[in-house]
């Protein structure tokens, strides 16, 4: 009798346990070769000295602003605020720039060209420094591209300190991009999971990104494409992504392992 209560009391608590998280691969959405990302400044291995540090980004062919009209805006969490460029600063998590401008189409309104200018809203620790750049649809998905991505080294006030960072953007590295901040959607609802890479490519026998979730390893990614996650229950969750070798160790890199916290809404 004791046995079958046990089995009962299990049963029960399988049946009501929270729902497994899931990873799906899922095609990238189709971008067009003329999209280009490129940092105006600061210039590659410039020193900057006064703060705060200005920023300035060429964008061709990549609206702002507009919201992404295809299917997959409908499936997961679209942003209102439209199509941004994602920055990050060393790997802090990425900022948002999404104004839209209106002039910068051509007078067909087929080609868009804009700089855009900012300045980096927080204060920088002396030494170097790494500013990453790129486009996102208004779901959060990055576009993967050789053009759209763009990279460059600089240094605040002091150049000695080069050493501060374990970076180099002529090797293997892995860019962070989603999950990441609110989300207001339950645990039914996917969400993005997405991430570029440098410099190597995923395979089953190379290059590959494990994925954690909450401490647990969900998943290791062998296809460099988007993601839906299933299964986040509301609340705050951890993501973790990490770039392996081919011998399933961690790439040197101080980007090769990156963490973000995600909270779910109760809606």
């Amino acid at each position: 009798m004791k046995r079958l209560l046990g089995f009962f009391i299990f049963f029960a608590a399988a049946l009501y346990s929270v729902d497994e998280v899931r990873v799906v691969p899922v095609p990238p959405t189709p971008e067009s070769n003329t999209v280009v990302t490129k940092i105006v400044f600061p210039r590659p291995y410039g020193n900057k000295r006064k703060t705060p540090v200005n920023v300035q980004l060429r964008v061709e062919g990549f609206p702002l602003g507009v919201i992404t009209q295809n299917d997959r805006s409908k499936e997961i969490y679209d942003d209102p605020e439209g199509q941004a460029i994602h920055v990050i600063v060393d790997n802090e998590p990425y900022l948002i720039y999404n104004q839209s401008f209106e002039d910068s189409f051509d007078e067909n309104r087929e080609f868009y060209d804009k700089i855009v200018s900012f300045h980096i809203p927080f204060t920088l620790k002396p030494g170097m420094h790494v500013l990453r750049v790129f486009p996102a649809r208004s779901y959060g998905e990055s576009l993967k591209g050789k053009g759209p991505f763009s990279a460059e080294i600089f240094y605040f006030q002091d150049r000695k300190k080069s050493d501060d960072l374990n970076i180099d953007l002529q090797k293997p590295y892995l860019t962070y991009n989603e999950p990441q901040g609110r989300y207001p959607s339950g645990s039914g609802d996917p969400i993005l999971l997405d991430f570029l890479l440098s410099n190597c490519e995923l395979s089953q026998d190379g290059y590959k990104v494990r994925l954690t979730v909450d401490k647990e390893v969900i998943s290791t990614l062998t296809k460099y494409t988007p993601y839906l996650l299933y299964g986040l229950s509301p609340g705050k969750h951890t993501v973790k992504l990490e770039l392996l070798d081919k011998d399933n160790k961690i790439v040197p890199g101080f980007f090769n392992v990156t963490q973000r916290e995600v909270e779910i809404d109760n809606n």
